[in-house]
């Protein structure tokens, strides 16, 4: 049976090796010695995982805010991506205003660039990913790049004063499934990835034919999203999740805090709107 020895157990047992003299052969007392000191590193193993007997526990490291990826039962894989945190929102976002404009033609041509730049190297197919949304919300704007087949969407919130050709603060999240997109009903819609950036945190999904507006609650910010072609986007400057200490491994996952209304075409609200199933 192999036995892991965790890095913690390596450096101490390189600090009982060094304490021996390397300089000749090693007496039977210094072997013993050793023997000794790596018996009682490998009782220090971490503990085994009750769920796989014989298996090693993982080790457990603080969690930072993450890229949460809810996706459909049929998906072969997903990810989740962890993005920095950052004390400086409530002055970077000071300017959001919690009902979008579009961008125009000469906005995205500046911006996109920047987005695409950062995008690049991640699980999005960039030569076939389209611009489904660009919404602007005070000096920043968001846009959101999507493929169907597979179901992934990248999202790129960006710092860009209006009239102007300099581009910073990029942040992007990118999250989805390996299978095909599933369409909304009409009458309803799908969540699909929840991205918590410094201080800001931006999500889309798949709404219906019927649809003809999202409302996102998050704390006490109401957040009209951005709604185009079956698609919504949305960002704000405060979380979208929150950590769930009461879960059995003790260590808290995160679940979303946000809830939605919807307004039909015909003008009807639904309020607390629930999806139907991740996007």
């Amino acid at each position: 049976m192999n036995v892991r020895i965790p890095d913690s157990a390596n450096s101490r047992l390189d600090t009982a090796l060094r304490s021996l003299d390397a300089a000749g052969t090693p007496t039977a007392e210094q072997h013993q010695r050793a023997a000794a000191t790596l018996e009682r590193i490998v009782a220090t193993a971490p503990a085994a995982d009750p769920t796989h007997p014989g298996a090693a526990a993982p080790v457990r490291r603080p969690r930072r805010r993450l890229l949460l990826i809810p996706v459909a039962a049929a998906a072969l894989t997903a990810a989740a991506v962890v993005l920095p945190g950052g004390g400086d929102g409530g002055r970077a976002y000071a300017s959001w205003t919690p009902v979008p404009t579009a961008l125009t033609t000469a906005e995205i041509d500046t911006v996109a660039p920047a987005c695409r730049k950062r995008l690049r190297g991640g699980s999005l197919d960039l030569e076939r990913a389209r611009l489904v949304l660009a919404e602007r919300r005070g000096e920043h704007v968001a846009l959101l790049y999507r493929t169907d087949d597979p179901d992934i969407s990248g999202s790129c919130l960006a710092r860009n004063l209006q009239g102007d050709d300099d581009v910073d603060d990029v942040d992007v999240g990118i999250g989805g499934s390996s299978g095909p997109a599933l369409p909304a009903p009409a009458r309803g819609f799908t969540q699909g990835a929840i991205a918590d950036y410094r201080d800001a945190s931006i999500t889309d999904g798949a709404a219906g034919a019927d649809v003809a507006g999202v409302t996102i609650h998050a704390g006490n910010l109401t957040v009209q999203a951005s709604v185009s072609n079956g698609r919504y986007v949305a960002w704000w400057p405060g979380a979208a999740l929150e950590l769930d200490h009461d879960q059995p491994s003790g260590e808290g996952d995160a679940r979303p805090i946000i809830t939605y209304d919807l307004t039909l075409t015909d003008g009807t609200v639904v309020h607390d709107a629930q999806p139907t199933r991740p996007s």
